[in-house]
Protein backbone atom coordinates (compact mmCIF):
# COMPACT_ATOMS: atom_id res chain seq x y z
CA UNK A 1 0.00 0.00 0.00
CA UNK A 2 1.50 3.33 -1.06
CA UNK A 3 1.89 6.35 1.17
CA UNK A 4 -0.18 9.45 0.50
CA UNK A 5 1.23 12.96 0.61
CA UNK A 6 -0.14 16.49 0.47
CA UNK A 7 -3.72 16.77 -0.78
CA UNK A 8 -4.03 12.97 -1.12
CA UNK A 9 -3.06 12.55 2.53
CA UNK A 10 -5.58 15.19 3.62
CA UNK A 11 -8.34 13.53 1.61
CA UNK A 12 -7.45 10.09 2.99
CA UNK A 13 -7.43 11.46 6.52
CA UNK A 14 -10.90 12.99 6.08
CA UNK A 15 -12.24 9.72 4.66
CA UNK A 16 -10.86 7.77 7.61
CA UNK A 17 -12.38 10.27 10.05
CA UNK A 18 -15.82 9.67 8.49
CA UNK A 19 -15.39 5.90 8.18
CA UNK A 20 -18.12 4.02 10.08
CA UNK A 21 -16.52 0.93 11.64
CA UNK A 22 -19.85 -0.15 13.11
CA UNK A 23 -21.50 -0.05 9.68
CA UNK A 24 -18.61 -2.08 8.24
CA UNK A 25 -19.22 -4.77 10.89
CA UNK A 26 -22.95 -4.83 10.13
CA UNK A 27 -22.36 -5.09 6.38
CA UNK A 28 -19.70 -7.81 6.87
CA UNK A 29 -22.00 -9.96 9.01
CA UNK A 30 -24.79 -9.62 6.43
CA UNK A 31 -22.54 -10.63 3.53
CA UNK A 32 -21.26 -13.63 5.50
CA UNK A 33 -24.81 -14.69 6.42
CA UNK A 34 -26.12 -14.44 2.85
CA UNK A 35 -23.14 -15.72 0.85
CA UNK A 36 -21.71 -18.21 3.35
CA UNK A 37 -18.22 -16.76 2.79
CA UNK A 38 -16.21 -15.84 5.91
CA UNK A 39 -13.92 -12.83 6.09
CA UNK A 40 -11.60 -14.34 8.67
CA UNK A 41 -8.50 -12.30 9.47
CA UNK A 42 -8.57 -10.32 6.22
CA UNK A 43 -9.33 -6.64 6.20
CA UNK A 44 -12.64 -5.69 4.61
CA UNK A 45 -11.13 -4.32 1.38
CA UNK A 46 -8.85 -7.33 0.79
CA UNK A 47 -11.75 -9.71 1.34
CA UNK A 48 -13.92 -8.15 -1.37
CA UNK A 49 -11.13 -6.95 -3.66
CA UNK A 50 -11.37 -9.73 -6.28
CA UNK A 51 -15.15 -9.27 -6.59
CA UNK A 52 -15.94 -12.98 -6.21
CA UNK A 53 -17.68 -12.62 -2.84
CA UNK A 54 -19.79 -9.74 -4.17
CA UNK A 55 -20.81 -11.76 -7.24
CA UNK A 56 -21.77 -14.70 -5.03
CA UNK A 57 -23.79 -12.32 -2.84
CA UNK A 58 -25.70 -11.00 -5.87
CA UNK A 59 -26.36 -14.51 -7.23
CA UNK A 60 -27.57 -15.76 -3.85
CA UNK A 61 -30.05 -12.90 -3.57
CA UNK A 62 -31.21 -13.14 -7.18
CA UNK A 63 -29.95 -16.20 -9.08
CA UNK A 64 -28.44 -15.37 -12.46
CA UNK A 65 -27.60 -11.77 -11.57
CA UNK A 66 -23.99 -12.32 -12.64
CA UNK A 67 -23.78 -15.09 -15.22
CA UNK A 68 -19.97 -15.29 -15.11
CA UNK A 69 -17.57 -14.98 -12.19
CA UNK A 70 -13.86 -14.76 -13.04
CA UNK A 71 -11.54 -16.96 -10.97
CA UNK A 72 -8.39 -15.42 -12.45
CA UNK A 73 -5.96 -13.42 -10.32
CA UNK A 74 -5.35 -10.92 -13.12
CA UNK A 75 -6.32 -7.37 -12.03
CA UNK A 76 -8.59 -6.78 -15.00
CA UNK A 77 -10.53 -9.97 -14.35
CA UNK A 78 -11.00 -9.12 -10.70
CA UNK A 79 -12.10 -5.59 -11.55
CA UNK A 80 -14.51 -7.08 -14.06
CA UNK A 81 -16.12 -9.06 -11.21
CA UNK A 82 -16.65 -5.79 -9.33
CA UNK A 83 -18.30 -4.36 -12.43
CA UNK A 84 -20.61 -7.39 -12.64
CA UNK A 85 -21.74 -6.75 -9.06
CA UNK A 86 -22.37 -3.07 -9.74
CA UNK A 87 -24.43 -3.98 -12.81
CA UNK A 88 -26.48 -6.34 -10.64
CA UNK A 89 -26.95 -3.55 -8.07
CA UNK A 90 -28.16 -1.19 -10.81
CA UNK A 91 -30.71 -3.74 -12.00
CA UNK A 92 -32.32 -4.08 -8.57
CA UNK A 93 -32.61 -0.30 -8.26
CA UNK A 94 -29.47 1.16 -6.68
CA UNK A 95 -29.14 4.67 -8.19
CA UNK A 96 -25.96 5.57 -10.04
CA UNK A 97 -25.15 8.29 -7.54
CA UNK A 98 -24.85 5.65 -4.79
CA UNK A 99 -22.56 3.27 -6.68
CA UNK A 100 -18.81 3.26 -6.12
CA UNK A 101 -16.00 3.37 -8.66
CA UNK A 102 -13.97 0.20 -9.18
CA UNK A 103 -10.74 1.76 -7.75
CA UNK A 104 -12.67 2.72 -4.59
CA UNK A 105 -12.63 -1.00 -3.74
CA UNK A 106 -9.82 -2.51 -5.81
CA UNK A 107 -7.24 0.11 -4.86
CA UNK A 108 -8.79 0.97 -1.48
CA UNK A 109 -9.41 4.56 -2.60
CA UNK A 110 -12.69 4.98 -0.73
CA UNK A 111 -13.99 1.96 1.18
CA UNK A 112 -16.57 4.15 2.88
CA UNK A 113 -18.45 4.53 -0.41
CA UNK A 114 -18.28 0.74 -0.88
CA UNK A 115 -19.89 0.08 2.51
CA UNK A 116 -22.57 2.72 1.98
CA UNK A 117 -23.43 1.24 -1.43
CA UNK A 118 -23.77 -2.32 -0.08
CA UNK A 119 -25.85 -1.07 2.85
CA UNK A 120 -28.25 0.71 0.45
CA UNK A 121 -28.27 -2.39 -1.76
CA UNK A 122 -29.44 -4.44 1.22
CA UNK A 123 -32.30 -2.01 1.89
CA UNK A 124 -33.46 -1.84 -1.75
CA UNK A 125 -33.50 -5.64 -2.01
CA UNK A 126 -36.19 -5.79 0.66
CA UNK A 127 -38.45 -3.72 -1.60
CA UNK A 128 -37.48 -4.72 -5.13
CA UNK A 129 -36.63 -8.41 -4.59
CA UNK A 130 -39.48 -9.61 -2.34
CA UNK A 131 -38.83 -13.26 -3.23
CA UNK A 132 -35.54 -13.15 -1.29
CA UNK A 133 -36.25 -14.53 2.19
CA UNK A 134 -32.72 -14.41 3.59
CA UNK A 135 -31.26 -12.09 6.24
CA UNK A 136 -32.05 -8.40 5.90
CA UNK A 137 -29.69 -5.44 6.17
CA UNK A 138 -30.96 -2.08 7.39
CA UNK A 139 -34.43 -0.76 6.62
CA UNK A 140 -36.44 -1.36 3.48
CA UNK A 141 -35.70 1.36 0.91
CA UNK A 142 -37.70 2.28 -2.15
CA UNK A 143 -35.47 3.80 -4.83
CA UNK A 144 -35.76 4.24 -8.58
CA UNK A 145 -32.64 4.27 -10.71
CA UNK A 146 -33.51 7.03 -13.17
CA UNK A 147 -30.01 8.22 -13.89
CA UNK A 148 -27.95 6.79 -16.73
CA UNK A 149 -25.18 4.25 -16.31
CA UNK A 150 -21.60 5.36 -16.72
CA UNK A 151 -20.00 5.05 -20.10
CA UNK A 152 -16.81 3.10 -20.77
CA UNK A 153 -14.46 5.45 -18.94
CA UNK A 154 -12.86 4.38 -15.70
CA UNK A 155 -14.07 6.45 -12.71
CA UNK A 156 -12.00 7.05 -9.61
CA UNK A 157 -14.95 7.81 -7.35
CA UNK A 158 -18.73 7.54 -7.26
CA UNK A 159 -19.32 11.06 -8.59
CA UNK A 160 -16.92 11.24 -11.51
CA UNK A 161 -19.33 9.45 -13.85
CA UNK A 162 -21.33 12.67 -14.11
CA UNK A 163 -18.43 15.12 -14.28
CA UNK A 164 -18.62 15.61 -18.02
CA UNK A 165 -22.34 16.37 -17.90
CA UNK A 166 -22.25 18.84 -15.01
CA UNK A 167 -21.84 22.56 -15.47
CA UNK A 168 -18.52 23.87 -14.25
CA UNK A 169 -18.98 25.98 -11.12
CA UNK A 170 -17.17 29.26 -11.54
CA UNK A 171 -14.90 30.22 -8.65
CA UNK A 172 -15.78 33.21 -6.49
CA UNK A 173 -13.53 35.64 -4.68
CA UNK A 174 -13.82 36.60 -1.02
CA UNK A 175 -16.61 39.05 -1.87
CA UNK A 176 -18.59 36.19 -3.47
CA UNK A 177 -18.22 37.75 -6.94
CA UNK A 178 -17.88 35.24 -9.75
CA UNK A 179 -14.85 35.57 -11.99
CA UNK A 180 -14.97 34.82 -15.68
CA UNK A 181 -13.12 31.57 -16.24
CA UNK A 182 -12.81 30.00 -19.64
CA UNK A 183 -10.91 27.04 -21.08
CA UNK A 184 -7.53 27.52 -22.70
CA UNK A 185 -7.97 29.90 -25.70
CA UNK A 186 -7.70 28.42 -29.15
CA UNK A 187 -5.06 29.62 -31.57
CA UNK A 188 -7.33 31.42 -33.99
CA UNK A 189 -7.99 35.06 -34.68
CA UNK A 190 -11.76 34.66 -34.89
CA UNK A 191 -12.04 34.14 -31.14
CA UNK A 192 -10.25 37.42 -30.39
CA UNK A 193 -11.79 39.61 -33.09
CA UNK A 194 -14.59 41.95 -31.92
CA UNK A 195 -18.09 41.20 -33.18
CA UNK A 196 -19.94 43.50 -35.55
CA UNK A 197 -22.33 44.61 -32.82
CA UNK A 198 -19.65 45.14 -30.16
CA UNK A 199 -18.74 48.74 -29.43
CA UNK A 200 -15.03 49.56 -29.53
CA UNK A 201 -13.52 49.80 -26.08
CA UNK A 202 -11.99 53.15 -25.08
CA UNK A 203 -8.24 53.29 -24.77
CA UNK A 204 -6.81 53.24 -21.28
CA UNK A 205 -6.04 56.66 -19.88
CA UNK A 206 -2.62 57.49 -18.52
CA UNK A 207 -2.09 55.88 -15.14
CA UNK A 208 -4.81 53.25 -15.61
CA UNK A 209 -3.94 49.58 -15.40
CA UNK A 210 -4.33 47.86 -18.74
CA UNK A 211 -6.16 44.50 -18.90
CA UNK A 212 -2.87 42.81 -19.74
CA UNK A 213 -1.35 44.16 -16.55
CA UNK A 214 -4.16 42.70 -14.48
CA UNK A 215 -3.76 39.40 -16.27
CA UNK A 216 -0.04 39.38 -15.55
CA UNK A 217 -0.82 39.60 -11.85
CA UNK A 218 -2.98 36.46 -12.06
CA UNK A 219 -6.37 38.20 -12.04
CA UNK A 220 -9.24 38.32 -14.51
CA UNK A 221 -11.96 40.95 -14.69
CA UNK A 222 -15.34 39.75 -13.45
CA UNK A 223 -18.70 40.70 -15.01
CA UNK A 224 -19.10 43.55 -12.53
CA UNK A 225 -15.68 44.97 -13.21
CA UNK A 226 -14.24 43.67 -9.93
CA UNK A 227 -11.13 41.60 -10.47
CA UNK A 228 -11.41 37.97 -9.37
CA UNK A 229 -8.53 35.48 -9.13
CA UNK A 230 -7.93 33.66 -12.40
CA UNK A 231 -7.95 29.85 -12.28
CA UNK A 232 -5.94 27.65 -14.61
CA UNK A 233 -8.32 25.39 -16.54
CA UNK A 234 -7.21 23.11 -19.36
CA UNK A 235 -9.48 20.80 -21.39
CA UNK A 236 -8.68 17.14 -20.66
CA UNK A 237 -10.61 14.49 -22.58
CA UNK A 238 -14.32 15.14 -22.09
CA UNK A 239 -13.77 17.22 -18.94
CA UNK A 240 -11.32 19.81 -17.61
CA UNK A 241 -8.14 19.72 -15.55
CA UNK A 242 -7.83 22.25 -12.73
CA UNK A 243 -5.09 23.62 -10.50
CA UNK A 244 -2.10 21.27 -10.10
CA UNK A 245 -3.56 18.83 -12.65
CA UNK A 246 -3.79 21.68 -15.17
CA UNK A 247 -0.18 22.70 -14.47
CA UNK A 248 1.00 19.10 -14.92
CA UNK A 249 -0.99 18.72 -18.14
CA UNK A 250 0.42 21.98 -19.46
CA UNK A 251 4.01 20.86 -18.76
CA UNK A 252 3.36 17.53 -20.49
CA UNK A 253 2.02 19.31 -23.55
CA UNK A 254 5.02 21.63 -23.66
CA UNK A 255 7.37 18.62 -23.67
CA UNK A 256 5.28 16.58 -26.12
CA UNK A 257 7.29 15.67 -29.23
CA UNK A 258 4.92 15.95 -32.19
CA UNK A 259 7.69 14.96 -34.58
CA UNK A 260 8.23 11.72 -32.67
CA UNK A 261 4.48 11.07 -32.65
CA UNK A 262 4.39 11.43 -36.45
CA UNK A 263 7.33 9.05 -36.84
CA UNK A 264 5.74 6.44 -34.54
CA UNK A 265 2.36 6.81 -36.26
CA UNK A 266 3.81 6.22 -39.73
CA UNK A 267 5.68 3.16 -38.46
CA UNK A 268 2.54 1.62 -36.91
CA UNK A 269 0.55 2.26 -40.10
CA UNK A 270 3.32 0.76 -42.27
CA UNK A 271 3.50 -2.47 -40.25
CA UNK A 272 -0.14 -2.89 -39.18
CA UNK A 273 -1.70 -1.80 -42.45
CA UNK A 274 -4.44 0.26 -40.76
CA UNK A 275 -4.72 4.02 -41.12
CA UNK A 276 -5.40 6.44 -38.27
CA UNK A 277 -7.62 8.71 -40.32
CA UNK A 278 -9.07 11.75 -38.58
CA UNK A 279 -8.77 10.30 -35.07
CA UNK A 280 -6.19 11.46 -32.57
CA UNK A 281 -3.41 9.01 -31.78
CA UNK A 282 -4.92 8.37 -28.34
CA UNK A 283 -8.37 7.62 -29.77
CA UNK A 284 -6.87 5.32 -32.40
CA UNK A 285 -4.83 3.27 -29.92
CA UNK A 286 -7.19 3.47 -26.92
CA UNK A 287 -8.85 0.04 -27.26
CA UNK A 288 -5.46 -1.69 -27.63
CA UNK A 289 -6.40 -3.64 -30.77
CA UNK A 290 -4.01 -1.73 -33.05
CA UNK A 291 -1.15 -2.29 -30.61
CA UNK A 292 -1.92 -6.02 -30.34
CA UNK A 293 -2.06 -6.26 -34.12
CA UNK A 294 1.31 -4.49 -34.29
CA UNK A 295 2.88 -6.98 -31.86
CA UNK A 296 1.50 -9.95 -33.81
CA UNK A 297 2.77 -8.54 -37.12
CA UNK A 298 6.25 -8.16 -35.66
CA UNK A 299 6.23 -11.56 -33.98
CA UNK A 300 3.29 -13.84 -34.89
CA UNK A 301 1.64 -15.36 -31.83
CA UNK A 302 2.88 -12.71 -29.42
CA UNK A 303 -0.72 -12.13 -28.32
CA UNK A 304 -2.94 -15.20 -28.60
CA UNK A 305 -6.22 -13.38 -27.87
CA UNK A 306 -7.25 -9.85 -28.82
CA UNK A 307 -10.48 -8.57 -27.26
CA UNK A 308 -12.96 -6.93 -29.63
CA UNK A 309 -15.39 -5.99 -26.85
CA UNK A 310 -16.21 -2.34 -26.11
CA UNK A 311 -16.04 -3.00 -22.34
CA UNK A 312 -13.43 -0.81 -20.68
CA UNK A 313 -11.76 -3.73 -18.90
CA UNK A 314 -11.43 -5.71 -22.12
CA UNK A 315 -9.84 -2.77 -23.93
CA UNK A 316 -7.43 -2.14 -21.06
CA UNK A 317 -6.60 -5.85 -21.11
CA UNK A 318 -5.53 -5.45 -24.74
CA UNK A 319 -3.15 -2.67 -23.67
CA UNK A 320 -1.72 -4.98 -21.00
CA UNK A 321 -1.23 -7.73 -23.62
CA UNK A 322 0.81 -5.32 -25.75
CA UNK A 323 2.95 -4.21 -22.81
CA UNK A 324 3.71 -7.85 -21.95
CA UNK A 325 4.76 -8.41 -25.57
CA UNK A 326 6.98 -5.31 -25.36
CA UNK A 327 8.59 -6.64 -22.17
CA UNK A 328 9.32 -9.97 -23.86
CA UNK A 329 10.88 -8.09 -26.76
CA UNK A 330 13.26 -6.38 -24.35
CA UNK A 331 11.75 -2.99 -23.54
CA UNK A 332 12.93 -2.12 -20.00
CA UNK A 333 10.33 -1.52 -17.31
CA UNK A 334 11.49 2.08 -16.99
CA UNK A 335 10.37 2.58 -20.59
CA UNK A 336 6.85 1.20 -20.08
CA UNK A 337 3.73 3.32 -19.66
CA UNK A 338 0.78 2.83 -17.30
CA UNK A 339 -2.56 1.72 -18.76
CA UNK A 340 -4.30 5.02 -17.81
CA UNK A 341 -1.54 6.95 -19.64
CA UNK A 342 -3.11 5.69 -22.86
CA UNK A 343 -6.67 4.71 -21.95
CA UNK A 344 -7.46 7.92 -20.04
CA UNK A 345 -5.05 10.13 -22.02
CA UNK A 346 -3.03 10.82 -18.87
CA UNK A 347 0.41 10.91 -20.51
CA UNK A 348 0.57 10.22 -24.24
CA UNK A 349 4.21 11.30 -24.28
CA UNK A 350 5.19 8.16 -22.33
CA UNK A 351 3.12 6.02 -24.74
CA UNK A 352 4.88 7.43 -27.81
CA UNK A 353 8.33 6.99 -26.24
CA UNK A 354 7.55 3.39 -25.23
CA UNK A 355 6.52 2.44 -28.78
CA UNK A 356 9.68 4.13 -30.09
CA UNK A 357 11.81 2.05 -27.68
CA UNK A 358 9.82 -1.05 -28.70
CA UNK A 359 10.88 -0.42 -32.31
CA UNK A 360 14.52 -0.26 -31.21
CA UNK A 361 14.26 -3.42 -29.11
CA UNK A 362 12.85 -5.31 -32.11
CA UNK A 363 16.04 -4.63 -34.09
CA UNK A 364 18.10 -6.35 -31.36
CA UNK A 365 15.76 -9.18 -30.33
CA UNK A 366 14.59 -10.00 -33.87
CA UNK A 367 17.43 -9.23 -36.31
CA UNK A 368 15.63 -11.24 -39.01
CA UNK A 369 12.59 -8.95 -38.99
CA UNK A 370 12.46 -7.41 -42.45
CA UNK A 371 9.73 -4.82 -41.86
CA UNK A 372 10.17 -1.05 -41.46
CA UNK A 373 12.47 0.07 -38.65
CA UNK A 374 12.16 2.80 -36.06
CA UNK A 375 14.29 3.93 -33.16
CA UNK A 376 17.78 2.95 -32.05
CA UNK A 377 18.81 -0.69 -31.89
CA UNK A 378 19.26 -1.02 -28.12
CA UNK A 379 17.92 -3.14 -25.28
CA UNK A 380 18.74 -3.20 -21.59
CA UNK A 381 15.95 -5.06 -19.84
CA UNK A 382 17.56 -5.68 -16.45
CA UNK A 383 14.77 -4.36 -14.26
CA UNK A 384 11.99 -6.58 -12.93
CA UNK A 385 8.34 -6.64 -13.88
CA UNK A 386 6.00 -4.63 -11.66
CA UNK A 387 4.66 -6.62 -8.76
CA UNK A 388 2.50 -4.03 -7.04
CA UNK A 389 -0.73 -3.91 -9.02
CA UNK A 390 -1.94 -1.10 -11.21
CA UNK A 391 0.40 1.86 -11.76
CA UNK A 392 -0.96 5.23 -12.78
CA UNK A 393 2.17 6.27 -14.66
CA UNK A 394 5.45 4.88 -15.97
CA UNK A 395 7.27 5.47 -12.66
CA UNK A 396 4.63 4.19 -10.25
CA UNK A 397 5.92 0.61 -10.39
CA UNK A 398 9.14 1.61 -8.68
CA UNK A 399 7.63 3.87 -6.02
CA UNK A 400 7.70 1.20 -3.33
CA UNK A 401 10.90 -0.63 -4.14
CA UNK A 402 13.41 2.12 -4.91
CA UNK A 403 15.74 3.23 -2.14
CA UNK A 404 15.58 6.94 -1.42
CA UNK A 405 18.98 8.55 -2.04
CA UNK A 406 19.99 10.83 0.79
CA UNK A 407 21.19 14.26 -0.34
CA UNK A 408 24.90 14.94 0.08
CA UNK A 409 26.03 18.13 1.76
CA UNK A 410 28.74 20.44 0.45
CA UNK A 411 31.45 18.85 2.58
CA UNK A 412 30.81 15.41 1.10
CA UNK A 413 30.94 16.92 -2.37
CA UNK A 414 34.29 18.58 -1.72
CA UNK A 415 35.84 15.32 -0.50
CA UNK A 416 35.50 13.96 -3.99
Amino acid sequence: MTSNYGLDADLKRKQEAKYDVGLEKEVTEWIEAVSGEKKGDQVFGDWLKDGKVLCKLANTIKPGSTKKVNESTMPFKQMENITYFMDAARKVGVPETSLFGTPCLYEGKNLGSVINCIYLYGGIIQTNVPEFKGPHLGNAVKAESKDKARDGRVCVDQSQGFSKHCEVERPTDKNNIRGQVSPRPRNDTASTAPSATEEPKPKAEAGEAKPAQAKDRGYSAGPTGVQAPAVAIIPEGDGYAYGLDADLKKKQEEKYDHGLEKEVLQWIEAIGGEQKGSQTLQEWLKDGRILCQLANKVKPGSISKVNTSTLAFKQMENITFFMNAARQMGVPESGMFGTPDLYEDKNMGSVVKCIYMYGGAIQVSMPNFVGPKIGIAAVDNKDAKRQHGICVDSSGGFGKVCEVERPADKRAAYKN
